[in-house]
């Protein structure tokens, strides 16, 4: 009975261990981002950088984007593309992460590096169609992608990038809708390789303004870095 009592603490030590491990959501409800992935050797000091490991191939997708156009695994073929998903509604977080990117873009993107690709995944489809997308991620930078699907599709994609969203509310109290409903969503950043790989992911942490956030620079230098080593 005592040896059972002690496995159990044990297991649930594990559990507390792996749980704080994890990296930073949006909502203040929940401040823990899910990245799934085993230890890769690191080659920076950036404490947000996790590498992953070889081969991961992103499963098949295929989004919505303004024109009628698709953007699909094909799209990932020649660029090396970074994955954000958020909303247009989003109060902070998103808003914010786009200008920080369109403030790193020139540097980001400068050749040799100019087959860099920025993806903004909607995962508020029931509000952000692909034509207010393209004009929501064009108002911080011309360069930038929107793009959005079903939950069927949005849900097992941005889990397999060890992302996570949840919508919040989505009715009242009394069982109306709730036109301005909170999405909670992971705040981190995902590369993905030209050959369609998950190569890395900047994990968001809290800033002193208690914003989940990602240092852009130190990303941009982490970027270039494993662009040289697979160029």
């Amino acid at each position: 009975m005592k040896k059972g009592w002690l496995i159990g603490l044990l297991v649930v030590a594990v559990m507390a261990v792996t749980v704080m491990q994890s990296g930073v959501l949006e909502n203040d409800a929940s401040k823990s981002d899910v990245v799934i992935a085993e230890p890769v050797k690191s080659i920076s000091d950036n404490p947000s950088l996790m590498l992953q490991p070889a081969g991961k191939v992103l499963p098949a997708f295929s989004f919505d984007m303004v024109g009628n156009k698709d953007f699909s695994n094909q799209n990932l073929s020649e660029h090396w593309t970074l994955f954000f998903i958020g909303y247009t509604f989003c109060p902070d977080i998103c808003p914010t992460t786009l200008a920080d990117l369109d403030r790193v873009y020139p540097e980001l993107s400068k050749p040799p590096y100019d087959n860099v690709q920025i993806v903004f995944v909607s995962v508020d489809p029931n509000r952000d169609k692909a034509n207010n997308l393209a004009e929501y991620v064009n108002y911080f930078n011309a360069n930038f992608i929107g793009t959005t699907s079903t939950h069927e599709v949005l849900f097992p994609f941005s889990q397999d990038l060890g992302l996570v969203y949840s919508i919040v509310e989505e009715q009242d109290l009394k069982g109306n809708k709730n036109a301005y409903y909170l999405v909670d969503h992971s705040a981190s950043l995902v590369l993905v390789n030209p050959d369609g790989e998950h190569h890395a992911t900047f994990k968001a942490v809290i800033n002193e303004d208690g914003i989940p956030h990602v240092d852009m620079d130190l990303m941009v230098e982490d970027i270039h870095k494993i662009m040289d080593l697979n160029n």
